[in-house]
Parts: structure tokens; sequence; C-alpha cells
């Protein structure tokens, strides 16, 4: 057994088995202002992921996101917000397309 995340195909990109995984995210606020999270990823693939949070984040907004955020070798990517939808609870489901760079 490794700690290695498992990948499978779904649909028509390669998704990695990290529901309910930590990750960390930073983006600035319409008032220019850090914002940081912790969140628990609900869904992550080769081009973006999907998280919820208790609030919106504007569509376009820059997002640099860390998994395994609490490990030394943390990898980080940038991301752009493509969705944020309110669902029937109240949060707000995000998601993010990573950036080619």
């Amino acid at each position: 057994m490794t700690d290695e995340p498992s990948f499978h195909d779904r649909r028509s990109s390669l998704r990695l088995d990290m529901e309910k995984e930590l990750i960390s995210i930073h983006w600035l606020d319409a008032k220019g202002i850090q914002q940081n999270r912790d969140v628990m990823c609900v869904d992550v693939s080769s081009g973006g992921l999907r998280f919820s949070l208790e609030q919106s984040i504007p569509i376009d907004a820059q997002i640099e996101v860390h998994f395994k955020p609490r490990q030394p070798l943390t990898t980080k990517r940038l991301a752009t917000v493509i969705r944020s939808e309110q669902q029937d609870h109240g949060w707000f489901d995000i998601g993010l397309i990573f950036s080619k760079k």
C-alpha cells in the first residue's frame, strides 16, 4: 500500500481519488485582500477541481491551490474559477480549471 493517489478514468479526463482530501486555497477578494482557506476537495482531475465553500468566489478569480498543504513537499497549482453555484443547503459549489502554465 502506498500514499500515492490512485488514478482512474471517468468521463473524458483522468481523475484523482482525492475526495474529502484537505487542500489549501489562496485568492484576492474584491477588495484586493488575500484570502486563505482550507477546504475539502470534492473532485479533482487533470483539468481542474471542485470544492464546497460557505461563500461565493467570483468567476475568473485566480486561485492558488496547494495539495497536501501540511506536508513539506506540497504541490502548488494555479487555477481559475469557472463555476460558483449556490446549493440548496446554502454553500457554494466552486469549480476551477487549472492554468496551462
